[in-house]
Parts: C-alpha cells; structure tokens; sequence
C-alpha cells in the first residue's frame, strides 16, 4: 500500500489531461456499473462534521471511500482509501486535497464542454478561493472566451485572482466585477464556485438567453446558491441526481416540482449520448453539482497510476491486515452471488 501526500500528486499530475481522463472514466455505459450510496454526514456539537463517501466504480476497477473532517477552528481535511477491485487490496492512502478541487473543476469543465453555447465572449466567475480558481482552470481548458469577469464580494480578493489568472492567461480580458448581478447577466458561461450561504446568488431574471451556468457551492442543506427560478426555466443537468437532492439548492427545486427525474438528466448519460443535454441555443441549462465520490474514486485511479508510474509514493507493505474467508458456508453463498 502507498501513502500519497499532496506533494506527490502534485509531481505526478503536472501536464496530464484531467478532463480527458475524467470524461473517459465517468461515461459509463449504464447504471449497474457503479454502486453509489448516500454520503453519511455526522455533525459535531462544535460546528464541524465528519462525512463519508464511499463508491464501488466496476467499470474503473476500483473501490473505495473518501472521508473528510470539518474541525470548526482548525479547518477542513479530506483522504481517500482506494481499493482494488480484483483481490480487495487497499493500493492507497491518499490526501484527497488536491483531488477534492480538481474532480470538481473538472467535472465542471465536461460540462462547460458539452453543454456551452456556441459562442463564449464572457465566462464570468463567482467566488475567489481554491475551488474558484481550479474552477477557471479546468473552464478554460475547453473553452476561450475573450474576457473572464471576476465576482467576489471582498474588492482585495476578486482584485487579487483577476491579477493572477490575467498573468497566466495573457490572451484574455480578465476584470474584477464589482457588480455581481451584472457579471452574471453579461456572462455565456457562469462559474459558481464559493463559500455558500442561506440565500441563492444566481436567479432567472439575470442570465443571458442561452447561458450556462455551473453551480458547485451548495451541497449541504442549509446552503444556497442557483434559485429555484433556474431551475424552472432551464435544462438541468446533474452530477447524481440522488445526491443533488440532499443539497439546499436540489431540496427547492425538488418541493417546487423542479427536480424530477422526467426533468433532469445525469452528465453521464449526456457524455455518452450528447443530444440529451443543450436542446436549442436560447436554451438556459445548469449544471447542478456536489461532487460525488464517483468523481473521487475516478480521479484517485488516475492518481495512484501515475505516483506508481513515476516512482512516487511511500510503500508501507501490505495493510490492513487480510483475514481469510474460512466458513464454507460463506463461501458458497459468495460462489452462488457471483454465479447470479
């Protein structure tokens, strides 16, 4: 087994394509091939929480559960146990970081991909932190709009990112917004992407005709950010439907009649079959996203190949300790299960 730090998966991604290897990984060709319950949420009498989230991915190979801990003073902490299918051997532990932000970002980027207008002038982000900028990252790695408009409400903050992503992207436009009602409304493609509160930030009245919007920051009850009246009048598309639905966001739309499966499509079935995502070019669409472990264990498999590939990692020998199935009984109930 290898334990992987942060600096390893830094060294081991450098220059590979995340987005082409997600999008790969994530159409899969129906639902049997994946095994992805509800996250378990358990909150704290201090204001943290410690959430698990674990999925079998059989078209990957790989097994596993993401656990993170929110420690209200201290900050939050994300890891990842991948398993190997084939023999149930734990491969890696991982801190899940890096991998946390960037399968969200490129999560997003699929959808900016297949889901776009046809014409992106402006890209417009909301927020100013990590998941914001791995949000414009992995954005403008499938698309080049002329301008990029950051919305934040702290002036230093939104000031700071546009410095930084104009630096790195030299050919475009980019330029803190002041207004975040009128970032939204000039925008082809809006990247939400920040700390969520009790109250949506982007409504129906503001978007332009035929906008995308990502929306990434509500993934606890409590939080909101894409109003329900974006859900009324765009086509919706999901990262998992099931788990959107546990969102502030999904909980809205879901008691306004708005989130229905005769309504919403999953981003798998739309990379696998593209005609069920953007239906017209005046069509508004969301994509409504909370990050599953699907995309967790996705993007673990590629991580762990890598580190193996370069030589990375600290191999800590077998573990945990294996105990063997010595019942008879048990053994034919799983010959009879995998015979089914």
């Amino acid at each position: 087994m290898l334990l992987i730090r942060e600096a390893a998966i830094h060294a081991a991604m450098h220059g590979v394509d995340i987005i082409g290897g997600l999008e790969a990984l994530l159409a899969r060709p129906g639902e049997d091939q994946l095994e992805l319950p509800a996250r378990l949420t358990v909150n704290d009498r201090a204001g943290g929480f410690l959430r698990m989230m674990p999925a079998i991915c059989y078209g990957i190979g790989y097994c596993g559960v993401k656990t993170m801990n929110l420690h209200s003073q201290q900050g939050v902490r994300y890891m990842i146990q991948l398993i190997r299918n084939e023999d149930g051997e734990t491969v890696a532990l991982m801190d899940a970081n890096w991998i946390t932000a960037y399968r969200t970002a490129a999560a997003a980027a699929l959808a900016v991909k297949h889901l776009k207008p046809a014409d992106v002038e402006t890209l417009t982000v909301i927020g100013s932190g990590v998941q914001a900028r791995a949000l414009i990252d992995a954005a403008l790695q499938v698309v080049t709009p002329a301008r990029v408009l950051i919305s934040s409400p702290t002036a230093a903050n939104r000031e700071r990112v546009a410095e930084a992503v104009g630096r790195q992207y030299p050919t475009i436009a980019v330029t803190p917004a002041e207004d975040a009602a009128a970032a939204i409304g000039a925008a082809d493609v809006v990247l939400s992407g920040f700390r969520a509160k009790s109250f949506p930030v982007v409504f129906a009245r503001d978007l332009k005709p035929g906008a995308l919007i990502c929306g990434i920051s509500s993934v606890r009850p409590q939080h909101r950010e894409v109003d329900v009246s974006v859900w009324e009048t765009s086509r919706v598309i999901a990262d998992d439907l099931e788990h959107v639905l546990e969102s502030g966001d999904g909980m809205v739309a879901d008691a306004a009649g708005a989130a229905g499966r005769d309504r919403v499509v999953e981003l798998w079935q739309v990379l696998r079959d593209p005609s069920l995502g953007r239906r017209s070019p005046q069509e508004t669409v969301l994509y409504k996203s909370v990050g599953t472990a699907e995309q967790d264990i996705a993007l673990a498999s590629i991580v762990y190949e890598r580190v193996v590939a370069a030589g990375l990692g600290e191999d800590l020998g077998s573990f945990p300790e294996r105990r063997p199935i010595q019942s008879e009984r048990d053994k034919q109930a799983i010959a009879v299960a995998n015979a089914a």
